[in-house]
């Protein structure tokens, strides 16, 4: 069987279609990492499979004898998502976060004897004492690809939202040229690219593609002040056909829009990183939950 027709085998299982083949694109980056072990950045819309290249090629590469993939990732509901898909390709994941730290010890262990397959973290992780002294070392001596999701933050939100994503550039440098690097986004402009190939150095091949979306549509509505805000969102999500995401630009307005829109017979919950980790989980499966219901 040729690498290619086990790398579609392997994106069957994943998609659940055995008939599904590589998008334009999708094969060209498994091969860049898997065949000639280098590196590459994809910029490609939400919805593309940027997650099935890095699968897809954590299951050849470990086919063919390599170590783990490191994967870096910026949100925990994501991880969770990933996790699931890991399993249908056949790849054991783990991930150490804030939310398991009574699995560490675990985790732990699967990492130094080389059964886990992929481990995710955030960025944050990379500045956590004891992950750097005890953990990273187990991982970076053997590991056999770094994904770097959301790449775009090593850039455009590097500096201040998440600035933790600038040691990502530092832990490549420590690695061998062999070691093939992933960088994932969908939302790098040209000069976002240009400073993430800056940061991490020559040889990244560049595979970009249309970012356009023919199910989403843009919209800009001018309003005053926060009240005014309020009512247009109490005013217009009642008449939007099923469920969707308001984005809050801090964790008290999270909470206080989720409110407004509760005393006034709208279904919401507040969601940020300060509530509590079975508050959040309910929350994805209520909001999961409802969009299965809509396409069913």
């Amino acid at each position: 069987m040729t690498l290619r027709r086990r790398g579609e085998e392997l994106l069957g299982r994943l998609t659940g279609d055995p008939d599904a083949r590589f998008r334009p694109g999708q094969w060209e980056a498994i091969e860049q990492l898997v065949e000639s072990r280098g590196r590459a950045l994809v910029v490609q819309r939400t919805g593309w499979g940027k997650s099935g290249v890095y699968f897809v090629a954590t299951r050849l590469l470990r086919d063919a004898g390599a170590g783990p993939t490191l994967l870096v990732s910026p949100l925990l509901a994501l991880m969770r998502n990933q996790l699931g898909m890991a399993a249908r390709v056949g790849v054991v994941a783990d991930t150490i976060n804030s939310t398991n730290s009574e699995l560490w010890d675990d985790i732990e262990d699967r990492i130094r004897s080389g059964r886990s397959d992929i481990v995710l973290i955030s960025p944050e992780r990379l500045n956590n004492a004891r992950f750097v002294e005890e953990v990273l070392p187990h991982i970076a001596s053997r590991v056999g690809l770094l994904v770097v999701d959301e790449a775009h933050c090593i850039s455009d939100w590097g500096h201040d939202f998440r600035p933790d994503y600038r040691r990502i550039a530092r832990v490549i440098k420590l690695l061998p040229a062999t070691v093939p690097v992933l960088c994932t986004t969908a939302t790098a402009n040209d000069r976002v690219i240009d400073d993430i190939k800056e940061q991490l150095g020559d040889g990244l091949e560049v595979i970009r593609g249309p970012l356009h979306r023919s199910s989403l549509e843009l919209a800009v509505v001018d309003l005053p002040d926060p009240a005014a805000r309020l009512c247009w969102l109490s005013e217009v999500i009642p008449t939007l056909a099923g469920s969707g995401i308001v984005y809050c630009l801090t964790v008290d307005d999270t909470g206080r829009v989720a409110r407004w829109l509760t005393e006034r017979g709208i279904s919401a919950a507040s969601y940020s990183g300060e509530a509590q980790h079975e508050d959040r989980l309910a929350a994805e499966e209520a909001l999961l939950g409802a969009w299965v219901r809509i396409h069913q």
